[in-house]
Formats: structure tokens, C-alpha cells, sequence
């Protein structure tokens, strides 16, 4: 004799269970991810830039916010900052700013090597990056409000030179004559 027993079907609420916490994950995670990005950046600090944007590439202008100049004595190192001041001394492509507080050299980089920037007693505003003691020149104004770029100089085209440097493959061996 057969008997026709019924049994019973594995229950779906796990599985109902797993997909609603899934499917809430999900949408809690959208919602932070939508909220973060609508956040708004914080207040900037007056007198400190934010970090300069990539270098562009090279013959592109390149975008820079200018930010109030502040006091010599009151800089922190390794801030973008802007300092107003006169030229009391002239050593090259590097030059001394002054103003009430205090006294601190300015460098110009490579593009100041090549021609007098300055003038000694001009009064000019310089912006770019305190570190070490010095700034690193990003733009120098002047008090009649021509302003000029300083910074790095552009990579170098790409080619053999390209592939050498630190953590780079060696040159190649020498060919030897035949």
C-alpha cells in the first residue's frame, strides 16, 4: 500500500529573509554614497590654498586660485600660502620678500633663471608653496597687476631619456661594433 505523504517544501523565509537585508544594504549604501557626495567641502582656512591640481598638460594654461596674502611670521610649512611684501635682496632666480613681520626667501625655480624677475624695493605679492624655511613660487603679482607664473618646467618629451630614472628599467647594453 502506497501512502501519498505530503512533504513539506523548504520554508523561503531565509531566503526572503537574506534578499530584504541584501536589497536594504543596497539602498542604505546608495543613500551614504548619494549624501557623501553632495557633502560640501570644509570652510577654507584664510590664507591656505588648497593643494595645487595636477600639473596640465604641456602649452595648457594652467588654473590657480589666488588666495589673501598674509603675514611672513605667521606661515605654516608645507601650506600654499601668499605673502605681500617688498624685494630687499636679489640673489638670482631666489629673492628676499620683507614686510612688517619679517623677512624669507622666495624662489622662483628655472623659470626664474634666466632674466631679472624683480627689482630690489618692488613691492609684489608672491604665491606657491612654504616648506623648509623658503617658498616655492607658484605666481608673483605685482602692484601694478601684471602677474606671472613660476613652477616646475614641463616634463620632458617622451622618448629614450623618458625611460630612465629611479625605479626604471636600465639603458639598454651598448651594441658592439662588428
Amino acid at each position: 500500500m502506497t501512502t501519498n505523504a505530503i512533504v513539506p517544501s523548504p520554508s523561503r523565509k531565509p531566503r526572503a529573509r537574506a534578499l530584504a537585508v541584501a536589497a536594504g544594504a543596497l539602498l542604505f549604501a546608495g543613500v551614504s554614497g548619494i549624501a557623501g557626495a553632495q557633502t560640501p567641502p570644509p570652510p577654507p582656512v584664510a590664507g591656505i590654498a588648497p593643494p595645487p591640481s595636477p600639473a596640465a598638460s604641456p602649452g595648457q594654461p594652467q588654473v590657480v586660485m589666488l588666495i589673501t596674502p598674509m603675514a611672513i611670521a605667521k606661515l605654516l610649512p608645507a601650506d600654499v600660502v601668499a605673502v605681500k611684501g617688498s624685494v630687499a635682496e636679489i640673489y638670482g632666480n631666489k629673492f628676499i620678500l620683507e614686510d612688517d613681520s619679517g623677512r624669507m626667501l622666495v624662489d622662483l625655480g628655472p623659470r626664474g633663471d634666466d632674466r631679472a624677475v624683480v627689482n630690489k624695493g618692488e613691492q609684489v605679492s608672491v604665491q606657491g608653496r612654504f616648506d623648509r624655511g623658503f617658498i616655492a613660487a607658484q605666481v608673483l603679482s605685482r602692484a601694478d597687476g601684471r602677474s606671472e607664473a613660476f613652477g616646475p618646467p614641463p616634463p620632458p618629451p617622451p622618448g629614450r631619456e623618458a625611460d630612465r630614472g629611479p625605479g626604471r628599467r636600465p639603458p639598454p647594453p651598448p651594441v658592439a661594433p662588428r
